[in-house]
């Protein structure tokens, strides 16, 4: 009675832990946890402030083949003209972003495009689909070729983009059409807005997408920035701007590999620390192992539910032979 007992106990706990691990692959949590573990190492928060140059082979960049031919792709397919990207090279950083979101679409519907090439998510985005995400994604390429360097940056559930202007980081928002000010009219890193945004320090925030864009002539205070500050006690880096490559994973990768994040909590008063994973690659790999790694647990958890119950009965069988 007690080795029934016993199988009946182990055959429901295999069942439950079965559960579990099928939900684990699928949760973000938990392959994050594994990241960190593998692919992680701490840096302090003045490591963001860093230059592409400084950065040196930690800030990735797409290769020139990836680059040829998704350029190529975008002046032969879409209704971005190569001349004029080239005619704004030679304008400030702030004023070229600002000309290069006014040829964008107007904010989207909030869906991500996930899956699809940059040449889509333009074309998607001017009819106004897409997500913050995509925007941001779009931005970062058509800056590139005007020799602007970006990064992607976000928070808990919205995306942006850093630029470097020579001599540090600012942001902007291309799917709002922003960039933040400081009481000087500086334009602020997305580390130093969402540091005053999530202490209730002003922020300015001034439009550039027209005067047909949504968030044109409304006040700051508006904005859905200051309705979600606990959003920015903590924000992610990417450490590169290989945006087509990325897609490229992603197109190809059942399993979606995140975008390869820096981690800080800006809501610290001690100095902040940062983890640091470097390749988008890494985490696709990992989440491969990993899955791998828990199909055979399942399996064996499976296997057990039938070997023991199987020889609990041919052994009881075999008594009763006897």
């Amino acid at each position: 009675m007690k080795t029934e007992k016993f199988i009946t106990s182990f055959f429901m706990l295999n069942i439950i832990l079965a559960v579990i691990l099928v939900y684990s692959m699928k949760s973000d949590g938990i392959i994050a946890v594994f990241e960190d573990i593998f692919y992680s190492k701490k840096v302090s928060a003045g490591y963001m402030t860093f230059s592409p140059e400084l950065l040196g082979s930690s800030f990735k960049r797409d290769t020139e083949a990836d680059r040829n031919e998704g350029y190529n792709r975008i002046f032969s397919e879409t209704n971005i003209e190569r001349r004029y990207l080239t005619g704004i090279s030679a304008v400030p950083p702030v004023e070229r972003s600002g000309l290069i979101v006014k040829i964008m679409g107007k904010s989207g519907d909030g869906v991500c495009l996930d899956g699809k090439d940059i040449v889509e998510k333009i074309d998607m985005t001017e009819h106004r689909k897409g997500c913050s995400k995509d925007f941001a994604e779009v931005f970062s390429v058509l800056a590139n070729y005007t020799g602007l360097e970006t990064r992607l940056v976000k928070n808990d559930r919205h995306y942006g983009v850093e630029i470097f202007d020579g001599k540090k980081w600012f942001f902007i928002d291309p799917y709002y059409a922003v960039i933040p000010f400081d009481d000087n009219s500086h334009p602020l890193s997305f580390t130093n807005m969402a540091d005053r945004i999530s202490k209730k320090r002003h922020v300015r925030l001034e439009c550039i997408g027209g005067s047909d864009h949504c968030f044109a002539g409304k006040p700051t205070e508006s904005h859905p920035y200051f309705t979600e500050r606990s959003d920015f006690a903590s924000v992610y880096i990417l450490m590169g701007n290989n945006i087509f490559g990325i897609l490229k994973k992603e197109a190809i990768t059942p399993l979606k590999p995140k975008f390869v994040y820096t981690f800080a909590p800006y809501r610290e008063v001690k100095p902040h620390w940062a983890h640091l994973i470097t390749d988008a690659e890494n985490t696709t790999h990992l989440r491969k192992i990993v899955v791998s790694f828990m199909m055979l647990w399942i399996c064996l958890f499976m296997a057990t539910d039938i070997v023991f119950p199987a020889y609990f009965i041919y052994s009881k069988l075999n008594r009763r032979k006897k």
